[in-house]
C-alpha cells in the first residue's frame, strides 16, 4: 500500500511542469501580449522559485505592460537584489521610474546599463529623452549625437535632436535635422507642418508654404498645414485666399481664438466689415483676446459707435492694466487702418465720459496732446 501512496506522488510531481517550461510558456505569452496569462504562468513559477531571475524579469515586464507599477517595481528590484548588474532589471526599472516622473533615478539606472552594454541606442535614446524633460540640455545633446555617430539615420535620436534643438530657438539647426528625417520618409506629416512652421518663424516664407502645401498633399484637411499656408497667404496680403484656406478648417472642426483673430484681420483688410466683427466676436467667445478686443474698437469707431467702442476699449483693460502697452497697440491699429481721426474723436469722447481708471485716462491725454 505504502509503495503505491508513493508511486502515485511520484507520478504526480512527474506530470507537473518544470520551472524552465512554465518560463518558457510565460515568455511565449507575454511575447503574444496576453499578460493576464503571462503573469499568472509567471506567478505560478515564482512559487516554487522566488529567485528565479528570468521569472522576475518576464513578471517584471508583463506588470509594467498592464500599467501595475508597484508590482513591476518590486519584481526588478527584487531581482537586482539577487544581481545588481541584471541587464533587463536596470533598463526595465528604468522605464518604470520614467513613467512615474522619476527622471533622475532612470538615468542612474540605465547609466549602468550602459557600463555593462555600452552601444545599445535604445536606451541611450531614453537617457536623453530624461535629460531633455530635467532641462539637462548639453547632455541630452551630447547622447544624441553620440547615438548619430554610429548610425546618422537613427529616427529617434534626430527627432529628439530636433526637438531639442527647436526648443532652444536654434530653428535652422531644428530645420536641418528635420529634413534629415524627411529624406528617408518625404510623406511624415508631423514634420512636414513642425518645418513649414520654423521656416515661417524665421521669416522664410516661400519656405514655409512649400511645406504646408507637401503636408496638405499627404493629408487634405490638415488643420495645421491650413492654418499655416492661411499665414503665408496673410503675408503676400492675399487676404482672400487666406480666408479661402482658413475656411477649410471651418468645415472640419470650431476653429481656435487665433484663427478668428486673423480672419478678422483678413476681412478688415478687404472692407468687409460685418464679417470682421462676426470673426472678432467669435474670437472674444473663447476669452478676452487683445487683437481681436483693439480690432472691434477700430470697427466702432470707424462707424460712429462711440459708445460701442468705448466699451470694447475698457475690456482692454480687464486683465492688464498695463495702458501704455494696450494704447500702443490700439493706436498702432488705428494709424495703420487709415482711422487717425476716428482714434481721435474716441479719445476725446473717452475722456468727456471719464472713468475710474485714471492710468489709462491719463494716457489717453497724453496720446491726445501728441497727435493734436
Amino acid at each position: 500500500m505504502n509503495q503505491l501512496v508513493n508511486e502515485n506522488s511520484l507520478n504526480n510531481i512527474q506530470k507537473q511542469p518544470s520551472v524552465i517550461d512554465i518560463s518558457k510558456k510565460a515568455r511565449q505569452k507575454l511575447r503574444s501580449r496576453e499578460y493576464v496569462e503571462a503573469r499568472q504562468l509567471f506567478a505560478l513559477g515564482l512559487e516554487r522559485e522566488p529567485e528565479n531571475p528570468y521569472l522576475l524579469s518576464g513578471m517584471g515586464d508583463a506588470c509594467r505592460e498592464v500599467g501595475d507599477f508597484t508590482e513591476a517595481e518590486n519584481c526588478y528590484s527584487t531581482l537586482l537584489g539577487v544581481d545588481k548588474n541584471n541587464l533587463f532589471a536596470l533598463r526595465g526599472l528604468g522605464d518604470i521610474c520614467k513613467k512615474l516622473n522619476r527622471h533622475q533615478e532612470a538615468i542612474q539606472l540605465w547609466d549602468r546599463y550602459l557600463v555593462l552594454r555600452p552601444q545599445d541606442k535604445f536606451v541611450m535614446t531614453r537617457i536623453a529623452d530624461s535629460c531633455k524633460i530635467l532641462l539637462k540640455f548639453e547632455r541630452a545633446e551630447q547622447v544624441y549625437r553620440q547615438i548619430l555617430q554610429s548610425d546618422s539615420c537613427d529616427r529617434f535620436a534626430l527627432t529628439g535632436l530636433a526637438d531639442l534643438q527647436h526648443r532652444l530657438g536654434k530653428d535652422e539647426k531644428a530645420i536641418e535635422t528635420y529634413e534629415r528625417i524627411l529624406k528617408f520618409d518625404e510623406n511624415e506629416l508631423h514634420i512636414l507642418t513642425i518645418v513649414g512652421k520654423l521656416c515661417w518663424r524665421i521669416s522664410d516664407f516661400e519656405r514655409a508654404e512649400g511645406y504646408f502645401h507637401r503636408a496638405l498633399q499627404v493629408e487634405p484637411n490638415n488643420p495645421y498645414a491650413l492654418y499655416g499656408l492661411g499665414n503665408c497667404y496673410r503675408w503676400y496680403r492675399q487676404y482672400d485666399k487666406a480666408i479661402e484656406t482658413w475656411q477649410k478648417i471651418l468645415q472640419h472642426s470650431e476653429g481656435n481664438q487665433a484663427l478668428y483673430t486673423r480672419m478678422g484681420d483678413a476681412y478688415c483688410h478687404l472692407g468687409q466689415l460685418k464679417e470682421a466683427e462676426n470673426s472678432y466676436q467669435k474670437s472674444l467667445e473663447f476669452g478676452q483676446e487683445l487683437f481681436a478686443t483693439a480690432g472691434l474698437v477700430c470697427l466702432c469707431s470707424e462707424r460712429q459707435d462711440l459708445e460701442g467702442a468705448a466699451h470694447f476699449f475698457w475690456l482692454l483693460f480687464s486683465a492688464d492694466a498695463n495702458a501704455s502697452n494696450q494704447i500702443e497697440i490700439l493706436v498702432k491699429r488705428f494709424v495703420h487702418s487709415g482711422l487717425r481721426e476716428s482714434m481721435l474723436e474716441l479719445f476725446r469722447y473717452l475722456l468727456s465720459v471719464g472713468g475710474e481708471n485714471r492710468a489709462v485716462l491719463d494716457e489717453i491725454d497724453t496720446r491726445l496732446k501728441r497727435f493734436t
